[in-house]
């Protein structure tokens, strides 16, 4: 049976059956991200001076990846140009250099998502901020995973109507704590649990046996109210239960999943209480930059950064920058009006810049005796905002953050702004369209010699309308890689 206009054009608009739904699909595609685009366009055009998180610049957020999105750019228009002498080369009836340029398409995509991946890993391991109680912020690194609240447990406090204790995912150590039910249930004290495998189970069992416990209740207090008893009994089943540890377990709590936490009890948002004794909960963390933009500057010097810093010398050098750079500000508007803007006063030129913590002896350890102290042996990175480094060199020190100074903490992912947010939704959606479009003109080549044999016209048209698609992706991403990375 053969399809009308499958692959002869129809007569009416000149256009074969799978052109013109492939236009139709393009139209749809264009509102999904016309929606983005428009959505980044009114996020960045909404934010209020001194008030809102300041908008980004992409350069200053990519950094010295600005160049690999730069490449990935020119991937995209070589594969493009690839579609379309694969499609020359079927029209020409030469299978042998369709299949090369075809396989060399689906190479471009796979380096396209390769490039992505490792700008991905930088902002999600490699890139971290810390924004204090007076809005500055601090950009750098992370270390030894002290993100996480530190902890020793003796007990946990757990209930059974809930899911599995999110706990379980911040217990350290390659040895499980061996537990022992010590309150409980009646039936469930003491029990002993060894493994991760034996609380899964023994949670999952113990949860049925309330749950069940509850539904005789409510059939019980339902009975007596239809008997007639004047006060019955309310409903009740014991669901609480404490677990003792024959030893000290270490517990990294994820700040996400806890309520409150203080020196002796870490206290989930699960209902989950694990009582012992807290080690720390600062940030060890390493400073690159230092953003004043939501602090006045009239307050900029005694900024609460400056006190978790704790380092005069990086202090007067952030000042020393940012007065050369208002002198190079006054001296651009000294013939325009001699009016510096309020939006330049407290912008990102000005109040952002190259912060260097040196630590003692160049190199040496510092302070053997302090928990907190570290050396991280890793050069000065240049500033986004534009400063240079002025003869920071060397080891930098790693500084201890108290957590009751922190506001906000995390990696440069979604949770960190409007900015990242709308950068991983679009270029992650936009790798999706690369990877499904790889994969169709990867098929195209891989399955598609009897087709080509039996109407290699067919394929050809196939791969036309593949082509059309694969050129829309390198169009979205021509829009994306300036307004992202350059703007």
């Amino acid at each position: 049976m053969e399809i009308p206009y499958e692959v002869t054009p129809r007569r009416d608009t000149g256009l074969y059956n799978a052109k013109l739904g492939v236009w139709l699909f393009l139209a749809s595609e264009v509102m999904l991200f016309g929606g983005l685009f428009s959505a980044y366009v009114f996020l960045r055009l909404g934010v209020q001076d001194g008030v809102d998180n300041p908008w980004p610049w992409g350069v200053s957020v990519h950094k010295s990846y600005v160049w690999l999105g730069a490449i990935n750019t020119l991937v995209l228009i070589a594969s493009s140009v690839g579609v379309v002498f694969a499609w020359v080369a079927l029209k020409e009836r030469n299978w042998r250099k369709y299949q090369l340029y075809m396989y060399f398409v689906v190479s471009c995509a796979l380096v396209f998502m390769c490039i992505k991946s490792v700008e991905y890993h930088s902002k999600l391991y490699k890139h971290h901020g810390i924004k204090l109680v007076d809005n500055s912020v601090m950009e750098g690194v992370i270390v030894d995973g002290s993100d996480r609240i530190r902890f020793t447990g003796e007990k946990l406090v757990i209930g059974l109507q809930g899911a599995l204790p999110a706990v379980l995912k911040d217990l350290k150590g390659d040895a499980f704590p061996k537990f022992t039910v010590t309150e409980g249930p009646e039936g469930t004290v003491g029990e002993e649990i060894a493994s991760a495998s034996a609380f899964k189970a023994w949670f999952a069992k113990n949860r049925r046996a309330f749950y069940a416990k509850l539904a005789d209740e409510r059939q019980r207090f339902r009975a007596e109210k239809a008997s007639g008893v004047e006060n019955p009994k309310p409903v009740s089943a014991a669901s609480s239960v404490t677990l003792t540890a024959a030893e000290p377990f270490s517990v990294a709590g994820r700040p996400r999943k806890i309520l409150l936490h203080n020196a002796t009890a870490l206290n989930y948002r699960d209902g989950v209480k694990v009582e012992g004794k807290l080690v720390s909960d600062d940030i060890l963390f390493e400073v690159h930059e230092v953003d004043l933009q939501l602090v006045l500057p009239t307050k900029q010097r005694e900024s609460v950064v400056w006190n978790v810093i704790g380092d005069e010398h990086a202090k007067q050098h952030f000042f020393t920058l940012q007065a050369k750079k208002y002198q190079e500000l006054a001296e651009y508007y000294k013939d325009r009006g001699g009016v510096i803007p309020e939006k330049q006063l407290r912008g990102r030129f000005l109040n952002v810049q190259y912060v260097h913590v040196a630590a003692d002896g160049h190199g040496e350890e510092h302070g053997k005796d302090d928990k907190h102290a570290a050396v991280h042996t890793s050069e000065p990175k240049p500033t986004a905002g534009g400063g240079e480094s002025e003869g920071h060199h060397g080891p930098s020190k790693v500084i201890a953050v108290p957590f009751d100074q922190v506001k906000f903490f995390g990696n440069h992912g979604p949770r960190y702004g409007n900015y990242y947010a709308i950068y991983f939704t679009m270029t992650a959606l936009h790798g999706l369209h690369v990877v499904g479009g790889a994969l169709v003109l990867l098929f195209f080549v891989v399955f598609g010699k009897k087709l080509y044999l039996k109407n290699p016209e067919h394929l050809a048209n196939r791969v036309e309308v593949g082509g059309l698609f694969w050129h829309f992706v390198d169009l979205i991403w021509i829009f994306l890689f300036p307004i992202m990375y350059l703007l």
